[in-house]
């Protein structure tokens, strides 16, 4: 069951992100075809903190990366991927 799902993301790294019960889904640009799949043990506060992301790109926050916001989340242990 999707709880959230983004598209059409204003990201050059990022083309969609998938919010499930306990994983999150991500396509990159550098190849749609390929799906990454990352365990998240609270998907609530990975919605709200990429939801705020997404916000500040749309404030043109120069900081505001939907790519780097990912790359933390990963290198932070929030996201881990699934084999």
């Amino acid at each position: 069951m999707t709880i959230k799902s983004f598209k059409d993301l204003k990201s050059s790294a990022i083309n969609s992100i998938e919010v499930l019960e306990n994983t999150v889904k991500v396509v990159y640009n550098s190849n749609i075809d390929k799906e990454y799949t990352f365990n998240c043990v609270n998907v609530e506060d990975f919605v709200d903190n990429l939801s705020q992301q997404l916000i500040d790109i749309e404030l043109d926050n120069q900081e505001a990366s939907v790519g780097r916001f990912l790359h933390q989340q990963i290198k932070s242990g929030v996201l881990v991927e699934s084999k």
